[in-house]
């Protein structure tokens, strides 16, 4: 079975740092990256969370995070997961090239590989739990059900299902620049209706 091993973002499979400069748009806030969205939700102060946003480095906002002056959410252990599953699940959703990279991993192994942690990562020599890579691996799956074929655009309501049709996000930055994007994709389909077939459009949108 393939291992493959990241940390850097700046190497092969930095894509998959949470460190990597990909935005999501999450809770009706756009964050910078992965950690952003992470480290934010470590309390339940909005004042705590909208300074964390505003940081430009994620390493900073790791920082941030770790700071015990702000005070940690009581459920934090038991959330903190669930967490960040909903932020790798937005980052690949949203990110069309990311969930094509992530798809053609095929089956492999993804391990963060650092001796800085033991909880996400795996401690630099396996000993860790590497949750990180678990949840990759997890929403790899997830994704992979939705939709196996890499090259294909996921419609609006499935990238973003927390924005509706008429939204403004759709006019502007981020969200137009996906709507451009998948339009052209649908464009230059050979068969519409499969995708359509596919992807039925649910009644609320």
């Amino acid at each position: 079975m393939k291992v493959i091993k990241f940390y850097r973002t700046d190497d092969e499979y930095g894509y998959l740092s949470n460190f990597a400069p990909y935005v999501i748009f999450l809770d009706c806030f756009m964050w910078r990256t992965v950690e952003h969205y992470f480290q934010a939700n470590k309390f339940n102060d909005f004042r705590i969370q909208d300074r964390i946003r505003e940081i430009e480095s994620p390493m900073e906002v790791a920082k941030e995070g770790r700071n015990r002056k702000n005070p940690l959410r009581e459920d934090w252990e038991q959330v903190k997961d669930k967490v960040m599953k909903k932020a790798l699940r937005a980052k690949f959703l949203q990110h069309h090239q990311l969930k094509k990279n992530l798809l053609n991993t095929d089956d492999a192994i993804l391990v963060e590989h650092t001796s800085n942690d033991t909880y996400w990562a795996d401690g630099g020599d396996g000993s860790g739990k590497n949750r990180l890579g678990q949840l990759l691996m997890e929403v790899r799956e997830e994704i992979r059900q939705i939709c196996d074929d890499p090259n294909t655009y996921l419609p609006t309501w499935i990238a973003f299902p927390d924005i509706g049709r008429t939204d403004m996000f759709w006019r502007m930055g981020f969200g137009e620049e996906y709507v451009v994007s998948l339009s052209k994709f649908y464009a230059n389909l050979p068969d519409k209706k499969a995708y359509d077939l596919k992807f039925p459009e649910p009644e609320e949108w």
